[in-house]
């Protein structure tokens, strides 16, 4: 299996074939003892904040297409679910195609998450002027609250919603994507790296179908990441627990977008603070080609009411550098990142958080997450 990432990919048996060739043969065993893995400090104590993201869900997936405005051309780039950090690549080398067919040279993009910023940095790496306008800069944007892991068709669409060609556009996407981020490895800062990943068997499942037919596309990636292993009890570092472990793509989101802002600005690029109330302010702005990476904001400014929020919560933790691992265990996920321990409830299906706007923190939530993955750690 490749990453569990979010819900699609807990179930072994479709989690597993996205692992790819079975000639592989089992996954090496990683720091696997009796004596049990570094446990992680899932405690108030280690608790550094809580933070929410309202990820933009579209029924038919991200928008990417071109419209005009009068002299204005604009090219959407917006609405890619929990998939947004995983096809950021392959979704800036579509917008940034469209909106240089429009034959100018100097270009606007509207936001600065992830998308904002791999759009510019492929925009401005054509040699032409690029300015970011943006009311919050990266780290203030809700794509410094993500969890931070390779999950390209998380939430992405409905299968009863797209349009024929969707599926092979996305495959293309997280094709072009991944070897990307694959490149980022090693790099200072580690912006991408691999960690293990054990997915526990042990909780309230089987869970319930969701409600809605969220597309569950991984099996077209197979063969793209290394394979996963089945993890028997004896050799389990989680006493009388068994489930899956293997490699996992990670997202250090902290070093991976100041990477991304510093290589824009080297290039020639410029940002600039600022508030769009309306439309009407966007359509103003000097550049003839404008490229709209709003994410959620573009429900309000573009009109695109299909737009739905999918709320996340997040509990960050002091960073463990001995302990570098995720876990997967009754519904919470813990990712031990460079820039902190991750951890999150992912529900017992893709309904979890769907629809839901609420941006305050549930401090009964938290709770219940640091305490799921302590129990682990109990014995």
């Amino acid at each position: 299996m490749h990453a569990l990432a979010r819900r699609s990919f807990l179930a072994g048996g479709s989690a597993a074939v996205v692992a790819g060739c079975a000639g592989y043969g089992p996954a090496p065993v990683l720091a696997l003892s009796k004596a049990g893995l570094p446990p992680l400090h899932v405690d108030r104590h280690h608790l550094m904040r809580t933070t929410v993201c309202l990820r933009p869900f579209r029924p038919a997936g991200p928008r990417l297409e071109a419209e005009r405005f009068g002299e204005r051309t604009v090219v959407h780039n917006y609405g890619h679910g929990g998939s947004g950090w995983s096809l950021s690549w392959g979704c800036a080398e579509e917008a940034s195609s469209l909106a240089r067919s429009a034959g100018h040279d100097r270009f606007a993009v509207m936001g600065a998450g992830v998308i904002g910023l791999t759009t510019a940095l492929r925009l401005i790496e054509t040699g032409v002027q690029v300015t970011i306008y943006a009311e919050e800069f990266p780290a203030e944007t809700r794509s410094a609250r993500a969890t931070g892991v390779w999950s390209p068709s998380s939430r992405i669409a409905l299968g009863d919603a797209v349009a024929p060609d969707f599926v092979d556009r996305w495959e293309r996407w997280a094709r072009a994507a991944h070897p990307v981020h694959q490149g980022m490895i090693g790099l200072a800062g580690d912006p991408v790296e691999y960690v293990t990943q054990y997915n526990l068997g042990g909780g309230d499942g089987p869970y319930p179908p969701a409600s809605r037919d969220f597309l569950h596309l991984d099996r077209r990636l197979r063969g793209l990441n290394p394979p996963w292993s089945d993890l028997e009890l004896e050799q389990s570092p989680f006493p009388g627990r068994e489930g899956r472990y293997g490699p996992v793509l990670v997202f250090n989101v902290a070093s991976y977008a100041d990477r991304l802002s510093e290589l824009f600005l080297l290039r020639g690029g410029k940002m600039v603070r600022r508030a769009f109330p309306s439309r009407a302010d966007v359509l103003a702005l000097p550049e003839p080609v404008i490229v709209n990476c709003m994410g959620y904001g573009a429900k309000a400014i573009w009109g695109d009411e299909t737009v739905v929020p999918v709320r996340g919560q997040i509990a960050w933790l002091i960073p463990q550098p001995e302990a570098r691992y995720a876990i997967h265990y009754k519904g919470v996920n813990a990712v031990s990142r460079r820039d902190g321990v991750v951890v999150q409830y992912l529900g017992q299906n893709e309904d979890w958080g769907y629809d839901n706007s609420m941006e305050t923190v549930d401090q009964a939530e938290t709770a219940r997450v640091l305490a799921t993955i302590k129990e682990l750690f109990a014995a």
